[in-house]
């Protein structure tokens, strides 16, 4: 599954927009272009909406192999390889919107509950 999100400013912290804030090859350490927003004038709201952009996407694919056994008539096993994160993809958080922060446009968290691949095994017996 892959999903977008938009990145937005809070109400009260809104720049003006002065240039292009869209790069063409974005990075981690440069979502959008900072250069393209400015400070307002005291006591002005700034001209920026309140959403621009999107953010880095998340990925996310769990799979699972199941196989059946029959051991006897009456006995059946199960065994399963169950795979979390598949791709082994970091999900990144959007970048900060804060402006005037030190890490103005940069994507500096992971998604809550992002997670390295994880594999595990199990055998199930119906009796």
């Amino acid at each position: 599954m892959l999903t977008n999100t938009t990145n937005s400013f809070s109400d009260g912290e809104r720049p003006n927009v002065v240039g292009n804030p869209n790069l063409s090859s974005p990075t981690i350490s440069e979502w959008f272009n900072t250069a393209a927003f400015a400070a307002p004038p005291a006591y002005v709201f700034g001209n920026a909406g309140r959403t621009f952009g999107t953010g880095p996407g998340a990925l996310s694919l769990d799979s699972s192999l199941l196989k059946n056994f029959s051991v006897t008539e009456k006995i059946v096993a199960q065994f399963r390889v169950e795979a979390l994160n598949v791709l082994n993809h970091p999900n990144f958080a959007n970048p900060n919107t804060q402006f005037g922060a030190a890490t103005f446009g940069q994507v500096t968290a992971l998604i809550s509950g992002n997670q390295s691949r994880i594999l595990q095994l199990g055998l199930h017996i119906q009796f």
